[in-house]
């Protein structure tokens, strides 16, 4: 049952995964130029307030994943009940002191603060034209 429940989540995450690229693409590549123009400035800050969302669902299943498959369902669920996002430092835990993979819990570390950086960047290029 458990290898399952793992085996659906890695799904989840590699059909996330190339999503949650492409999306980081056009962040870079359209939404912050277009952040430097008052004009088109509400709409990146839409663009990076909704990609942030997407990135963080990719994390949150990664961290789910990770945490479930290393310390099984009582851990998973107190991080799930830790407002819903403790699975994701408790995967980050999990990887540096569990699994010992560096890489691991470096890009989870990563892509939290990319989930956090779109989310309040966005909400503040929103706001910030509504001054004008």
């Amino acid at each position: 049952m458990n290898e399952t429940i793992v085996s659906i989540s890695v799904k989840v995450y590699t059909f996330l995964l190339p999503i949650s690229w492409v999306a980081l693409a056009i962040t870079i590549l359209v939404l912050i130029p277009m952040a430097l123009f008052k004009r088109t400035r509400a709409q990146a800050g839409i663009g990076l307030f909704i990609a942030s969302w997407l990135f963080g669902i990719t994390t949150w299943t990664l961290g789910a994943t990770i945490t479930f498959a290393t310390y099984g369902w009582i851990i998973f669920l107190i991080g799930f009940f830790t407002m819903g996002v403790g699975v994701v430092p408790i995967a980050i835990f999990a990887a540096f002191i569990s699994l010992k993979s560096l890489s691991l819990g470096a890009s989870l570390i990563l892509m939290v603060i990319v989930v956090f950086g779109c989310r309040y960047g966005g909400l503040a290029l929103t706001e910030s034209t509504d001054s004008y």
